[in-house]
Formats: C-alpha cells, structure tokens, sequence
C-alpha cells in the first residue's frame, strides 16, 4: 500500500483493483458508468488544485463497489478514527451501553469531540475492528501511541466498505447512524464541518476529519458518509492547498456523486443534517451551477489525461 502523499499527484484512473474485483465476484452486478465518471472527474479536478484525493462509491443495499479512484492510497485518519472508537466500544458491550456511555459516543460524533476520544482511546481500537469487518488496509500508524490517536491508516475504499459493514451490525448501526446523520455545522474546536458529505440535502449522514490547523504542514481533510443510495468515502491530502479549498472539492465531489445518482435533482448545502429529510426542490440557477462544477471537473480530467487545453 501507498501512503498517501501530495508530493505526486495521481492522474484519476479507472476503478482501482478493489472495486474492480468486488464488481467481478458480483454476479450480474449493473454499474453505471455516471458515477465512476463523477469521481474520475472530481480527483482531476482536486489534483488541478493541488490536492490528492481519493474517493471510494458502495451501494447501501447490496455492499458492491461502484465507483473507486486511488482507493488503495493509505491516508492518515484524524478524526475519521472515531468512527472506529464507536464500533469498538459498541462491539465490546454487545450493543447494550449503558445511557451515560451511548450518549458521550454520539456526542463525540456529532461534535467530533477530541477530548472525549482522548479519554476513551486506546491501541486496541483499529485492529479489533479492522479484523471485525474485514479491513485489509487499514491500521494503527508508525505514530500511533496509547497517548496519540489520529495517526492511524486508512483508504477510501476500507472506508466504505466499513460503513456497509457497520450499517448491518446491530450492535453499533443504530447509534452510530444516528450520530452521524445529526453532524453539527461545526466541530466542538469551532472548525467547519458543513463540507463534503456534511453538506448534502436528503438522506444523508457524515463524519468528518482534519488536521489541526497549524499543526502540520501536510494537511488532510476527510468526509465518509452516505447518500440515499450509496456509501461514499472521500479522502485528501495536500501541501500546498488552503483548507477552504479542500473543503469546497471535497464538497464538490459529494454533489457530483449525488447528481450522478440521481441527475433529476442537484443538491445544495443548508448545514448540518438533523437526520434523514426528503429532498426538496432545486430552483434552475442552482441546478445550473452544479452542473458548471460537474462540467469543470470532466474538462479537467480528460485535461489530465490528454495533456492538452480543454475548453467546453
């Protein structure tokens, strides 16, 4: 596996071999080529920014992959750990917490609340539930230590994977679920979660992760969640990127995948998800600016592939 680095940018590629060898094991499994098309073209169009980013698609009803690029490319997690530290707690009670401790989880979740993650953290977490569901590539890091969480290693594709596998445990869906379809427009340190996944309209939930600004000069900013129909991890990574951006191209890549979805409705960002909504109306202007965003981030990929201009 790689590490996730933006020194070298990757030029968006078909599905990578997980996805592509989950469709092959699926019996007359049907992909559409519009979402492998939305990821290709958000990756190129992050990579044009300067950010890596890695973006993994998985149907929520039957667990096949529909969409993945650079979804074998290690990541450092963030905050993307507590999704773990849920599973395992939840895992080792067999579902049945006691009220105080369910509601410290959700709160952890829906805040991404490092000081609880910190008091609740140990080295056991990643593994156990990596093993749980089946999570070849993900792990604690080089930097993980009983006292430092936030350096464990994942990729996009083990990602979504783990929210389908997640979704069909009873023992930790139903809380976790919850926590993440009410994510607050902010985290509890005041940082911008209404990114990504965050920022969809309908049925939707996310869990965000950063890193803290200043702390590093290689930045990641992280959005795993789902919409209706699919499970949708996206991970990135940059140097040289401001984290607005990298917000808004994660932001990007979400809407494209829901167009992709259902391109009879473009969805905008309203803030946080109090919990599954139906989707409402989109008026023409906005349904005309996702459309520009989605048309950019094509140009840009067949850019990145050809080396030549493209104007549309």
């Amino acid at each position: 596996m790689i590490l996730a680095s933006a020194a070298a940018l990757p030029v968006a590629t078909p599905a990578a071999s997980w996805a592509a060898a989950s469709r092959a094991a699926a019996s007359g499994a049907t992909v559409s080529e519009a979402e492998q098309q939305a990821v290709d073209g958000s990756v190129a169009a992050a990579a044009a920014d300067g950010i890596q980013q890695s973006i993994a698609v998985l149907d929520r009803a039957t667990g096949v992959p529909v969409a993945s690029s650079g979804g074998d490319e290690q990541y450092i997690a963030e905050s993307i750990v507590k999704l773990f530290t849920v599973a395992y707690y939840e895992d080792q009670a067999g579902g049945q917490l006691d009220a105080s401790m369910a509601q410290t989880l959700r709160t952890m979740i829906i805040y991404s609340d490092d000081d609880i993650e910190s008091s609740l953290w140990n080295t056991d977490i990643v593994p156990t539930v990596a093993e749980r569901y089946g999570l070849d590539h993900t792990s604690n890091g080089p930097k993980t230590t009983a006292h430092d969480w936030g350096w464990e290693l994942i990729t996009a594709d083990d990602e979504a994977k783990f929210l389908y596998q997640m979704s069909k445990d009873p023992a930790v869906a139903p809380l976790l679920m919850d926590a993440m379809a009410n994510a607050a427009p902010s985290g509890l340190d005041g940082f911008d979660q209404d990114f990504g996944m965050n920022a969809l309209t309908g049925d939707h939930g996310s869990k965000q992760g950063w890193t803290d600004v200043g702390s590093a000069d290689q930045v990641q900013i992280h959005s795993v969640g789902w919409t209706d129909r699919y499970f949708v991890a996206i991970l990135q990574t940059a140097t040289g990127s401001d984290y607005d951006t990298m917000r808004a191209d994660s932001t990007n890549a979400a809407r494209a995948v829901l167009v992709a979805e259902n391109p009879g409705s473009a969805p905008v960002s309203t803030g946080s998800a109090a919990g599954p909504t139906a989707p409402s109306a989109v008026p023409t202007g906005q349904l005309a600016a996702v459309f520009e965003q989605l048309r950019r981030a094509i140009g840009a990929f067949v850019g990145a592939l050809t080396g030549l201009p493209v104007q549309w």
